[in-house]
């Protein structure tokens, strides 16, 4: 499979880092050798290997300049928003490299005697072949000064993407259903009063309890979770609770194919928390319509519901299906639908 995402690493990583420091070289080494071969194209049989020297003395000082404008320009000027500062100091660099090739080589057929390729520097000619090479000068200058803006751009949105995903994540963690401390607390002494007239119930509630805490652990971290493991949570609790209060009674129906649905995790175990405490009687539904999942709580509740309970799940749905849920709460009834797709 192709990959369209190379090119702006390449550009941008931290990882192609030395890869772009090579081709900022060759291509120096490129415009610099091709300057000064096309430039002494006459002389080349006298100077021998004496062109080479000439080569690389032209790379290096663009060289030095293109680091100048990499360590020190872009990030003291451009990257800080200083953009006039930035222009005026690339504009003095990339019309001053041209001017000291053609310096340069004034200098070097004077010193050695050689004829000069043209009788004035001031001809049209030189000026026209100055402007190219400024042309590309400034194109390569403000294309590494480019990357390196955009990169920072790219570094900036990516730490404030991590920070808000961060807080979201937070945020969840405050706001995900949890036991009710009295719900934990009344079961494990129910199974300590079992431990010598009934050790076989005793021990079949403390796994059952630990198979849950399991689940709410360990399983729970995830963002989404099997609905057919939230379901099977919901009857260990249920049993949890008929061991508590034999009086209780629940019934779960499920409607659809839901083997591959996934849901928030404890999502629909914060609602029968809501109802529970003050019920005998429950009744579970979900339906799995088209990948609406419909959900249903009745319940014999005769008692108003924790205002601060239902808003935090409030709270956790608009975190976690934002735009994408709708519920109804009464005192014996919740209904919630939620769009299960990604």
């Amino acid at each position: 499979m192709k990959d369209n995402n190379f090119l702006p690493r390449f550009l941008f990583s931290p990882n192609y880092r030395v890869w772009r420091h090579l081709i900022f070289i060759l291509v120096g080494a490129i415009i610099t050798f091709n300057q000064v071969f096309i430039a002494y194209q006459d002389s080349q049989a006298v100077l021998g290997n004496r062109i080479y020297l000439i080569c690389a003395t032209s790379f290096m000082v663009y060289l030095i300049a293109l680091y100048f404008n990499y360590f020190y320009l872009t990030p003291k000027y451009l990257l800080k928003g200083n953009y006039i500062g930035y222009a005026v100091f690339l504009t003095i660099i990339v019309f001053s490299l041209p001017t000291l090739s053609i310096a340069g080589e004034y200098w070097v057929r004077n010193s050695l005697g050689l004829p000069h390729r043209i009788t004035s520097y001031t001809h049209p000619l030189i000026l026209v072949d100055n402007l190219s090479t400024t042309v590309i000068t400034a194109v390569c200058f403000c294309g590494v000064s480019v990357i390196m803006f955009f990169g920072k751009w790219m570094r900036g949105n990516e730490e404030v993407s991590r920070m808000e995903s961060e807080h979201v994540k937070s945020e969840l963690n405050k706001l995900k259903g949890q036991i009710a401390p009295a719900f934990l607390s009344k079961t494990l002494r129910n199974a300590s009063s079992l431990v010598e007239s009934n050790p076989q119930q005793a021990s079949d509630t403390l796994m059952r309890l630990g198979q849950l805490l399991r689940y709410l652990l360990y399983d729970c971290n995830r963002d989404r979770v099997l609905l057919k493991s939230e379901i099977n949570s919901l009857d260990k609790f249920f049993e949890l609770e008929q061991s508590n209060n034999p009086d209780m009674r629940y019934r779960i129906h499920i409607e659809g194919d839901i083997r591959n649905t996934f849901v928030a995790p404890m999502l629909f175990l914060s609602l029968v928390q809501c109802v529970i405490a003050d019920s005998h009687s429950v009744e579970l539904l979900f339906r799995l319509q088209d990948k609406t999942l419909s959900f249903t709580c009745k319940s014999d509740n005769d008692k108003p519901l924790d205002k601060d309970a239902l808003s935090l799940i409030r709270q956790r749905l608009e975190l976690q299906y934002p735009g994408k849920y709708a519920w109804d709460v009464s005192m014996e009834t919740i209904e919630l639908k939620i769009d299960t797709s990604e």
